[in-house]
């Protein structure tokens, strides 16, 4: 992972990302989030480049990422929406090495 290089916006604004290598993380989400779907914590294994984000204000958000590694790159944008009907989904920047 040592060749991967990414990076985040979130409303136009650069988010710092932090390098993982094999580190235990825990993920907590609302039912329906993207990583696993289901309402709670879960805990598991984390490499790769990552951001985290503070909790957004109510309203639209807009989160880009790009990454790549070798001759592999990957992006992808997210409309995030706080409050109102739904509630907001949180999810995290998946290893740039895996397709989507």
């Amino acid at each position: 992972m040592t060749a991967a290089r990414g990076g985040a916006t979130l409303d136009g604004r650069p988010v710092t990302p932090e390098r993982m290598e094999d580190d235990n993380v825990a993920v907590t989400g609302v039912a329906g989030n993207p990583l696993t779907g289901e309402a709670g914590t879960t805990t598991s294994y984390a490499c790769g480049i990552w951001v985290r984000l503070q909790p957004l204000r109510p309203g639209r958000h807009t989160l880009t990422i790009r990454g790549s590694s070798g001759d592999f790159s990957t992006g992808v944008d997210y409309t995030l929406v706080v409050g109102g009907e739904k509630p907001p989904v949180i999810g995290a920047l998946r290893r740039a090495d895996r397709p989507a």
